[in-house]
């Protein structure tokens, strides 16, 4: 099959003028076959159609994104959906975030349910909360589609999860770090924030390794930083001056870059492992603060999660369509 000369129409606008998904568009144009020749005919009127002035019959792809999480990690998001609205102008996406220290689960949750039918598809990145369960349960029974980000969570029946394998993340963040501390024995602390499923899931992953492979190593009790870099450098400021400083630090969370001020006022040597390349996290790697980041491709994880909602409204399918890619690790030379 020979690639279209394509050119004008987005992906998402030829998809919809033409009834089928974005991936048979995209197979269409590239020419990777496995494309039936109606559907292929109809992608290229489409196509065709869009081109000579034609505006597409279906109306915008409505989607609403909230987001708990650090400044860091807000931040990215936003720039990611500013990257897809511009290629995709087609679908608005309606983005509300909320810094986890200032949180309130409840209203959040009110939030969530006040979102008025009509809406195409709900993207979710939040903690695992009875009452950010229950109210994601009534979108999905109101036969919105809610697809969660980075974050799982499974028992509120949402349509799709669309990230990394947080365990998986968690299992190379713990080898690298017995790889990487030179002691023979020391204390290894795990930071954490807020009951995201993510969270639990990197640090199980992590205990599983340090404990099975590099049993010298002492897992201390986790200490709290609510993504907020004040509180994240004055804990490991204390824990760096403390008799038994810590031969390593694991921050499943966010503010990495309290921590990482704090091991370099210490002048103490001391593996730095955290997750999410953000500006900030990127800055701490080229500046040799950081060891590894374990990160994911947010721009694509946003693709395919409106991929999934568009899916839903075009087949009324309620089954869950789970991407789950493998983890990146990330040192101050790129992947």
């Amino acid at each position: 099959m020979t690639r279209i000369n394509w050119q004008g129409p987005t992906v998402f606008e030829i998809a919809a003028a033409a009834g089928v998904s974005t991936a048979t568009v995209d197979r269409v144009i590239n020419g990777r076959g496995g494309v039936s020749a109606a559907r292929g005919e109809a992608v290229r009127r489409a196509i065709e159609r869009l081109r000579h002035g034609a505006q597409p019959t279906e109306r915008p792809l409505r989607i609403v994104l909230r987001c708990i999480s650090g400044q860091g990690f807000n931040e990215t998001l936003q720039v990611a959906v500013q990257h897809f609205t511009a290629a995709n102008p087609h679908v608005a996406i309606d983005v509300g975030t909320t810094l986890t220290q200032e949180v309130d689960p409840l209203a959040f949750a009110e939030g969530l349910a006040a979102i008025e039918d009509g809406i195409d598809g709900v993207l979710l990145v939040a903690w695992e909360h009875p009452a950010i369960i229950n109210a994601v349960r009534d979108l999905t029974a109101r036969g919105i589609a809610v697809v969660c980000l980075t974050t799982d969570i499974p028992a509120s029946g949402r349509t799709a999860y669309v990230g990394i394998n947080q365990v998986a993340a968690g299992c190379n963040a713990g080898f690298l770090m017995g790889r990487l501390v030179r002691a023979g024995q020391g204390v290894v602390v795990v930071f954490v924030s807020a009951p995201f499923a993510c969270q639990e899931e990197r640090e199980t992953g992590f205990r599983r390794v340090i404990r099975m492979e590099f049993p010298h190593l002492a897992l201390a009790e986790n200490v709290g930083s609510h993504d907020d870099p004040a509180v994240s450098k004055a804990a490991a400021a204390r824990l760096l001056a403390s008799d038994t400083p810590p031969v390593g630090i694991y921050n499943v969370a966010g503010a990495n870059t309290g921590i990482a001020e704090a091991i370099k006022e210490s002048g103490k040597s001391c593996v730095f492992i955290g997750h999410e390349l953000t500006r900030s996290s990127r800055r701490l790697l080229e500046g040799g603060l950081m060891d590894f980041v374990i990160a994911h491709d947010l721009e694509m994880e946003l693709t395919q999660a409106i991929e999934i909602v568009r899916a839903v409204k075009m087949s009324g399918s309620t089954q869950p369509q789970d991407r789950v890619a493998a983890p990146l690790l990330i040192t101050k030379y790129g992947l």
